[in-house]
């Protein structure tokens, strides 16, 4: 491609007929005839880079400071807004041919997205999806994603392929730190979801304050041509006064005063699943989750909403929900021992919450609760799951989690000085052990919880991830059993 057809993109202009082969931020990876990006991040200066991309055979430089090189320099504002529109127009602006469906929220993206994604296979539309499981065309997975919203690089290549697949839709999870990096600069969404807001991803090397984490959240919308929002959140009006004029707006949720209301809640508890049928306002016939809980009820809600909103009907909804699943979320595994072993990803007090309290809503005897805490994380988060664990479980198990850079002994002492007498509880740091003395501990007609991993297959230490999947230690626990 021609430097002046990219720079086209950002506004600047090139007389130079260059031809540029590849495009990164990313020093090591410059390759001759490359345009280099340079960044300025949280922990390195991309500036610090140019002499060595220009050695390595960069064609042309994009800083934000002028400098004196001998390839074609350009200087902008917001090096990352530029990576992004730069970035669409090197893979030929695949977003053109496809309908964006952006979900947003502190909770639930996930969960809504997949939900979405299968009403819209119900409906016979190809359909990709992007997010924090990774990237997917149809239920076939395309790749990891190492951001809920990669980066630009990275997202306009999946959407060139998704493209190419014949994808006529794309849903994708929206992180507030994609919007505060402007990973998704120049893209126009058919309609934006969002779901809640609560404190959260705030501290180093996220948001300074709750105040912007939620200004990231709103500055989404503007970017959105409709959108559904959850009607009882006191954050949306902060969301949708983004919203282009007359954007067209569909609201969710259990009061009298959302477009699409819920209604009845009731858990539905199978051998494979504790699932939940709801009804909503206007439709006569229930519908089905295989997911326990009114907040989950509250992501369905939002997909019915979105999928009304796009046309679709009430009965390929209804088949579309019925079919979804979601990995690491309230996933039941399923053994002949009669204990509810469930595997979910709540990793904050409020998703511990919610977990912990739709479980209650079914035949149970002692909730026994496996957890820790991801380390480099604010220590206030690991005491409000603890407080919410005492609250809601019988028996704790207190274990490793993520700990990053942190020693887990560190991560795991506020979390036990805030479970203190409330309930029994231990220590065991190495997780698979911890699990496996839950699982002896629990009788006949006991649940554990195993929280705070969900999907992953990793433990994360010093940079290091190395292979861990739950599911792996319940089918080995299990097995042995046999």
């Amino acid at each position: 491609m021609k430097l002046s057809q990219l720079l086209a993109a950002i506004g600047h202009t090139c007389e130079a007929q260059v031809e540029i082969t590849a495009l990164t931020c990313d020093s090591r990876t410059v390759t001759p005839g490359a345009l280099f990006v340079a960044i300025c991040g949280e922990h390195t200066d991309g500036t610090q880079y140019i002499q060595q991309a220009v050695a390595q055979g960069a064609a042309a430089v994009v800083s934000p400071v002028p400098l004196t090189v001998p390839v074609p320099l350009f200087v902008v504002d917001d090096p990352r807004e530029a990576l992004a529109r730069l970035a669409a127009a090197f893979y030929g602006y695949p977003a053109k041919s496809l309908t964006l469906l952006g979900i947003t929220g502190t909770k639930g993206k996930t969960t809504t997205a997949h939900m979405v994604r299968d009403i819209l296979r119900a409906a016979g539309h190809p359909t990709g999806m992007i997010g924090t499981m990774g990237a997917y065309v149809g239920k076939e997975k395309w790749a990891d994603c190492p951001n809920t919203t990669p980066d630009p690089l990275l997202l306009h290549r999946l959407l060139r392929d998704m493209a190419d697949q014949g994808c006529t839709h794309v849903v994708m999870e929206v992180s507030s730190q994609a919007m505060k990096h402007h990973r998704l600069a120049g893209l126009t969404f058919a309609a934006g979801v969002f779901l809640n807001l609560s404190p959260d991803h705030i501290g180093p090397g996220e948001h300074a304050d709750y105040a912007e984490y939620t200004a990231c959240k709103a500055s989404f919308f503007a970017q959105c041509a409709g959108a559904v929002g959850n009607g009882e959140d006191m954050a949306w009006p902060q969301m949708s006064a983004q919203l282009p004029p007359d954007a067209p707006v569909t609201t969710f949720g259990f009061a009298p005063h959302c477009d699409v209301q819920g209604l009845t809640v009731t858990p539905v508890a199978t051998p494979t699943a504790l699932g939940t049928r709801f009804t909503v306002s206007g439709w006569d016939t229930p519908l089905d989750i295989s997911l326990p809980g009114r907040h989950h009820v509250q992501d369905a809600l939002a997909a019915v909403a979105l999928c009304r909103s796009l046309g679709l009907s009430e009965n390929v909804i209804r088949q579309g929900l019925a079919q979804a699943a979601v990995p690491g979320r309230a996933q039941v595994f399923p053994n002949d021992r009669g204990i509810r072993v469930v595997v979910d990803y709540a990793h904050n007090a409020a998703s511990f919450r919610a977990i912990l309290s739709s479980l209650h809503c079914y035949p149970h005897g002692n909730i026994l609760v496996v957890f820790g805490a991801g380390g480099n994380r604010p220590p206030m988060r690991r005491m409000d799951m603890a407080q919410v664990a005492a609250e809601l479980a019988d028996y704790a198990i207190v274990t490793t989690d993520n700990p990053r850079w942190e020693p887990v002994e560190d991560i795991c002492r506020p979390i036990t000085q805030a479970l203190g007498r409330q309930i029994p509880w231990e220590v065991i740091y190495d997780r698979k052990a911890a699990i496996f003395r839950a699982l002896d501990l629990a009788q006949p007609g006991d649940m554990v919880a195993l929280l705070g991993k969900g999907h992953e297959t990793y433990i994360e230490t010093c940079g290091v991830r190395e292979h861990f999947s739950e599911w792996e230690v319940l089918e080995e626990y299990f097995h042995n059993q046999s």
